[in-house]
């Protein structure tokens, strides 16, 4: 039986053997190096192993040629070697342990990683860990940054010391650079055996000594097996702990453990220059760590897919990329345009000049791109195909953001009428997306002309955006073009840019409304301040059909002010946002959220004040229509009100208000107060959303459902 010597990660791992084994390997590792499988390997494992090759590649000609490949020890590979490889590569990552050192670990099931138990004997270890991917260089030698996620022990943490193995799950979304962690596969465990027989070659890849991944293809022969662990030639160093261990197939076949000294007497041998000298290396059989997992955790929802493996599916194949997909035209709503949407497109142009009597020239007719309009009598110019068109010059964008204000907590008034930005719970401020250079001790919000938004680093959305939105100091103007802009105050891997809107469903939904916005001092301000909400960071993923039919969620915030607020007082504060749930679905490796909030405060005749709070989701209208490009019809979705505190239990935002931010929102919220108002039919939960939710949910279906 072999254990393993007591030392750091990061320290050579030493296994301790039975004398007879021991004896048994440095007989093997100077007699077996050159002899091949069908010589050294029992006919029983031979036909195991041949048994193998027809479960994985198939009952044909193909597996019988590999078997004969492999048994006479023909190190000649197809060039696909190569790219499997790589790919089973991606799975590999640096465990940093801190102070406590380095070792190697891999992807075994999506969200499930794999090490030795002396690399992650406890939680406590492993929530202090961190899997670093993609530490390596590139083809020009140039040291690529790791990338870094979270170990999470409290959703599965399983360690067996006599095997020397722990798995632990892994967080599904870089919290530093939001790369999702399916990036870069997994490398699942078949619990079949006959992957492996005497006199193979071996492959390990590993973080050697903490350092850059590496790989070993040479000496590298298996030479002897027992119960629960193999032995083989592979040259290994400190940090190489819990790296897989692979046959020529790329099938895993061990979890690498440790090594095996020379020893004479219970002497441990030196080279000459003083360093150990190795008999071997020692791993543990990827068949006994299965069967012991599912033995502890049979039905565990983060190992399911690694139990469902088989020899077959578990072969690392490059699949081939899709064929294109015809669609017919399609006829959409128009969308707001984003700079790298817009391209250049050349149109014949044609004006006809009438020169009059006393010298001056008026245009008698235009002729673009095939269509004709005559001008009228004073010469100015229409053309028909564009009945409506948009303004003639662009919104003037400064590219100085130190000079916007941001929200105004005093825009409806002081003291006991002031409103402040939410406070954010630990929970949530630990995923907000820091600015790069924090400014007058704030150190998440960004603040833009009239609004300001703290974002969500890993979901890559706004937690929420909060405006001051008047309804005087407006101008009637044609709109501009939205030129879409990405913030430099925060990191670019924070923000969700075009990419993820093209060529389906999602409409770049803003949150702080452009249309709220457009107002100011004078209409340069005005276009400046709604050109400002056309940033990535003010916007959301939403379904075409869901944002471009907002009659009643667009129409709360004018409703409220129209029926409760003297003439003249046209000032509101709108906080909106996603409700970013964990159980959100997930398109192009990026979860999008299922519903949306809304919280509208202002102030009643009285000069007292209130608010109110929303929720609308666009869950059904992805269930029914999809995300892929379709025709859709316009329809109506739900829209509900409910209480101040339920958007707070959603969000784990505390909405305050008063002087210096004492005074608790929702303590202004009529759905709070004794007297119910109005009755109307009260939603039940899964009607709503889908998931179980507090009593207080009311369904609006014209806007004067609204309860204030």
């Amino acid at each position: 039986m072999a254990t393993i010597g007591t030392s750091r990660p990061q320290q050579p791992a030493v296994a301790q053997v039975d004398p007879a084994v021991l004896a048994e390997l440095i007989r093997l590792a100077l007699t077996a190096r050159s002899k091949t499988p069908d010589v050294v390997a029992s006919p029983d494992i031979l036909n195991s192993r041949l048994d193998f090759l027809r479960e994985s590649i198939g009952d044909g000609q193909d597996s019988r040629i590999a078997f004969e490949r492999i048994i006479g020890g023909d190190e000649l590979q197809p060039i696909a070697y190569l790219e499997r490889g790589v790919i089973a590569a991606r799975a590999v990552a640096r465990m940093d342990l801190g102070s406590q050192g380095f070792g190697t670990g891999f992807l075994i099931s999506p969200r499930v990683l794999i090490t030795n138990n002396h690399v992650l004997p406890d939680p406590t270890v492993a929530a202090r860990a961190r899997a670093q991917f993609r530490y390596e260089l590139d083809l020009a030698d140039t040291e690529l940054p790791p990338i870094n996620y979270r170990l999470l022990p409290n959703e599965l943490f399983h360690t067996r010391q006599d095997l020397d193995y722990t798995v632990v799950a892994v967080e599904a979304v870089s919290q530093e650079s939001a790369t999702p962690l399916s990036d870069f596969g997994c490398l699942p465990l078949v619990e079949a055996t006959g992957k492996i027989s005497e006199g193979e070659w071996l492959t390990v890849i590993q973080h050697p000594d903490g350092g850059r991944k590496q790989i070993c293809v040479r000496e590298n022969r298996f030479i002897k097996r027992a119960e629960n662990f193999i032995w083989y030639t592979t040259d290994t160093k400190p940090g190489s702990s819990g790296s897989p261990v692979f046959n020529n197939d790329w099938f895993v076949v061990a979890l690498h453990r440790a090594g095996v000294p020379d020893e004479v007497n219970g002497v441990i041998q030196k080279n000459p220059d003083g360093s150990t000298k190795w008999v071997g290396n020692e791993g543990v059989r990827v068949s006994r760590i299965v069967q012991t997992l599912k033995e502890a955790h049979p039905s565990h929802p983060l190992l399911r897919p690694l139990y469902a493996v088989t020899p077959a599916t578990a072969r690392i194949t490059t699949p081939r990329p899709p064929p294109p997909i015809v669609t017919p035209p399609i006829v959409t709503p128009p969308r707001e345009v984003c700079m790298s949407d817009i391209r250049t497109v050349s149109v014949p142009l044609e004006i006809k000049l009438q020169v009059r009597s006393d010298g001056s020239v008026a245009p008698v007719s235009v002729t673009a791109g095939g269509a004709t309009e005559s001008t009228a009598a004073t010469g100015v110019v229409f053309i028909e195909k564009s009945k409506k068109p948009g303004a003639r010059f662009d919104a003037p964008f400064d590219e100085d953001y130190s000079k916007r204000k941001g929200f105004d907590p005093d825009f409806l008034g002081t003291g006991a009428l002031a409103v402040g930005l939410p406070v954010m719970g630990d929970a949530v401020e630990a995923v907000a997306a820091p600015l790069l250079k924090p400014r007058n001790g704030n150190k998440f919000a960004l603040d833009y002309h009239n609004f300001s938004v703290v974002m969500h680093r890993v979901r890559r959305l706004p937690i929420y955006s909060a405006a001051n939105v008047s309804f005087g100091s407006r101008f009637d103007m044609s709109r501009p073009t939205d030129v879409w802009r990405r913030d430099p105050r925060i990191l670019a891997e924070y923000q969700l840019e075009n990419w993820y809107y093209a060529s389906n469903q999602f409409d770049r939904g803003h949150m702080t409304r452009r249309e709220d916005l457009e107002f100011g001092s004078s209409p340069k301000a005005a276009l400046a301040s709604a050109a400002d909400t056309c940033h990535w960071t003010n916007c959301v993923p939403q379904h075409s059909r869901f944002n471009q039919n907002k009659e009643i969620w667009q129409g709360i915030e004018r409703y409220v002010l129209e029926q409760s607020i003297l003439e003249g007082e046209v000032n509101a504060q709108i906080i909106t946002g996603p409700i970013l749930d964990d159980g959100d679905p997930e398109y192009r490796k990026v979860k999008y959220p299922l519903q949306f909030w809304k919280v509208v405060a202002a102030v009643t005749p009285k000069k007292k004040l209130f608010a109110t709070a929303y929720v609308a989701g666009q869950e059904e209208v992805i269930a029914q229509f999809g995300i892929e490009v379709t025709e859709v019809p316009f329809g109506a979705y739900k829209t509900f009100q409910t209480k101040i505190a339920e958007i707070e239990r959603l969000t784990g935002l505390t909405f305050v208000c008063g002087a210096n931010g004492k005074a608790r929102l929702r303590d202004f919220d009529p759905l709070e107060q004794a007297t119910a108002g109005r009755r109307r039919r009260r939603v039940q939960p899964q009607e709503a959303t889908g998931r179980l939710m507090p009593e207080a949910y009311y369904e609006i279906s014209e806007l004067e459902d609204i309860q204030l």
